[in-house]
């Protein structure tokens, strides 16, 4: 298997056609609903798969009565296994303790008739751990698992016992199948350290299993890297399981082209282009572009609602990110209508947001804005506070683009301010906290500029103190480069500085010649302070600094007074090398001392 990552991938990434945009009928018929009815599943195995695809869309009650459907239906033993094991995970997802019980029962009976007692055994531990299963469970059911027969000759009370890679490998199979009923939270970290481990441990106990779980060990690590944002990682997984399960087609002999999409290899291929699709649609947009229609090609015979609407998000920022904004434009129109199919509210504000970047790009601001309403609305519901950011970051550049100041800083503190409570949560990862508080310092730099701009002095105070609790020691460290923290700090200075400045000329009350001078050392004390090796960054401060204060001297009728200031800024930027800006003050110097008295 491949361990480059996203590098490792070739110029076309498969694409026959090589990585232009795609056929028009294509994308059309891509971007059509499920064929509905499906027809009835033919055999136990496809049974299987819709019962997964039917807990995948939350529909427990007809997964349930499928599994029943098919129960008892002459099967191969494999078969069946995948029926009761997708029919024991809808038990966990939707906490029927009994039910988890009669089909833990009917599974563990099923392997230990097969021959496959080592992995009945380390079924019924891993339904007695502390995890879903158990979780799900009442002390009745609990009690009914502990009596399961493993054939093992066990006396009751005590835990079945199973070989350590055996153990390993069904722990990370059922535990990373089955995350927890919904709003459990699932630490996909951990889960990627399990699987890699399954895999490891998977070889020594490959002829002790039932059927054979490398596939979807290896699909569960690509979605597990892709949740835990090692992007680059999850993109080598899901390649590999496209590998494998091409692998076993050409040693099975099966025709690739005329493989049914309602078996087993192609769902767990739908998934891995699937995970392709997210992984690369920023880097390599096109191959992003060409793993979605790869997945959405096989979905007319697949009823999953929040995978079909997951997949044409994920293929819109992808034509986003390619600039195909025709195509873009046509699947943002589908995906708007079809996110309305999906039953959970918090499902539909991925399409919605991506439905509003769309038509913010395309420059079709009213569309956007509904979009972004009824974004907010569900993320508001269900306490998205990720989704809140967003929302706020693409009003704000709404307004920007439309020349409303006063609303872009409404959208721009809502945005600090999410970004603020994210970085601080105890849930989110270190490795994710310093995005985040780069985010919120962006953020409240501009709500100080657009403050600025508005003579909004208490706005412009609010900001600058935020920033600096960012910067301060051990504010934004170690997440941050101390560089970055200190220009920020330093701009945040400067802009308090002017706040003071521009409230001294309007006249404002409470305005004082003593603050602004204040304002002015605080700024000039944190330029001083820079970091080794940003010596010339400190000299471009240095010289604005300057600058600013002779203009805010000058507005105030204070010509003697600017004098020095300007003559210092005009040398900085001679130094700097910056003829615009030396221009500039030289045509200062002149109003401020008389024609020509400037050239020196």
């Amino acid at each position: 298997m491949t361990s480059t990552g996203a590098a490792s991938l070739p110029a076309s990434a498969g694409e026959p056609a090589g990585t232009g945009l795609p056929d028009p009928d294509r994308l059309r018929a891509a971007l059509r609903p499920a064929e509905l009815p499906l027809p009835s599943p033919r055999d136990t195995r496809e049974a299987a798969g819709r019962v997964n695809d039917l807990l995948h869309a939350e529909r427990y009650r007809e997964a349930r009565g499928l599994v029943e459907q098919f129960r008892e239906a002459p099967a191969a033993p494999e078969d069946r296994f995948a029926l009761l094991r997708a029919s024991l995970h809808g038990a966990a997802l939707s906490g029927a303790g009994e039910q988890i019980a009669r089909d833990a029962v009917d599974l563990v009976t099923l392997l230990r008739r097969s021959g496959n007692a080592e992995q009945a055994a380390a079924v019924v531990t891993v339904l007695l751990e502390r995890g879903p299963f158990a979780q799900a469970a009442s002390t009745r059911t609990r009690a009914a698992i502990e009596e399961i027969p493993t054939g093992r000759g066990r006396r009751r009370g005590h835990a079945p016992q199973a070989a350590p890679e055996m153990l390993v490998v069904v722990r990370a199979l059922e535990r990373s199948a089955v995350p927890g009923p919904r709003g459990t939270a699932a630490d996909p970290r951990r889960d990627a350290a399990r699987l890699r481990a399954a895999l490891a441990a998977f070889p020594a106990v490959r002829e002790q299993l039932l059927a054979d779980p490398e596939q979807e060990l290896r699909l569960r690590l690509a979605q597990a890297l892709e949740g835990a944002g090692e992007d680059a990682a999850a993109t080598t997984a899901a390649l590999d399981v496209l590998d494998l399960i091409a692998e076993r087609a050409v040693a099975l002999d099966i025709d690739v082209d005329a493989r049914d999409p309602r078996t087993d290899p192609e769902r767990l291929a739908t998934a891995a282009h699937a995970v392709l699709a997210r992984t690369l649609g920023v880097e390599r947009p096109l191959q992003a572009v060409h793993h979605a229609l790869e997945a959405l090609d096989a979905m007319p015979g697949i009823e999953d609602p929040p995978l079909r609407i997951g997949l044409i998000t994920a293929l819109l920022q992808a034509l986003m990110a390619a600039g195909a904004t025709r195509e873009a434009t046509f699947t943002a129109g589908r995906l708007a209508s079809l996110q309305r199919t999906l039953r959970r509210d918090a499902l539909r504000i991925a399409p919605l947001l991506a439905v509003a970047a769309q038509r913010v790009q395309a420059e079709r601001y009213d569309a956007a804005r509904w979009a972004l309403e009824q974004a907010r609305t569900l993320a508001r519901e269900t306490r998205d506070r990720h989704a809140l950011l967003e929302v706020a970051r693409l009003a704000a550049s709404i307004h920007e683009r439309s020349g409303e100041p006063a609303a872009s800083l409404r959208e721009l503190r809502r945005m600090a301010h999410q970004a603020r409570w994210l970085a601080d949560d105890l849930a989110t990862p270190t490795s994710a906290q310093g995005e985040l508080i780069r985010t919120e310092l962006q953020a409240n730099a501009l709500v100080m500029r657009r403050a600025l701009d508005l003579g909004r002095t208490g706005a412009v105070e609010e900001a600058t103190s935020a920033i600096e609790r960012r910067t301060r020691p051990g504010g934004g460290r170690p997440v941050l480069p101390a560089e970055l923290l200190w220009d920020h700090r330093v701009d945040a200075r400067v802009g308090r500085f002017l706040a003071a400045g521009d409230a001294l000329s309007r006249g404002e009350e409470g305005a004082e010649e003593e603050t602004c001078q204040r304002r002015l050392r605080e700024a000039q004390d944190a330029i001083d302070a820079r970091p080794a090796g940003h010596e010339d960054r400190a000299r471009y401060w240095s010289a604005y600094l300057e600058d600013r204060h002779a203009h805010l001297l000058a507005e105030r009728g204070r010509t003697e007074p600017a004098l020095e200031p300007a003559r210092r800024a005009r040398e900085a930027w001679s130094r700097l090398g910056s003829e615009e800006d030396v221009a500039r003050l030289d045509a200062l110097l002149r109003a401020l001392t008389g024609e020509g008295a400037g050239a020196g």
